[in-house]
């Protein structure tokens, strides 16, 4: 199965950079799962959950707002905060 390269940054610096199987975050329109050969995009993301799935596992974070970027299989969270 293909896979994922996030990058979740903050003000503060990279809080997660690696392989994933999925992406779940919450932005303007609603909730979006990111999986891998997702076509390219850019959102905002609104603050509240984000689930990334590596190796079926999936770990939650709790994010302050952002945006996310979408392209060739890397997704670039940036963020205000995460936890």
């Amino acid at each position: 199965m293909s896979k994922l390269f996030l990058e979740l940054v903050t003000n503060e610096g990279i809080a997660f950079s690696g392989q994933v199987d999925k992406v779940t975050a919450k932005g303007g329109l609603g909730e979006f799962t990111i999986l891998p050969s997702h076509a390219d995009f850019m959102s905002t993301l609104l603050s509240g959950n984000l689930v990334v799935t590596a190796e079926g596992e999936p770990k939650k974070y709790s994010l302050t707002g952002g945006f996310v970027e979408v392209s060739d299989n890397k997704v670039t969270i940036l963020a205000d905060s995460i936890e």
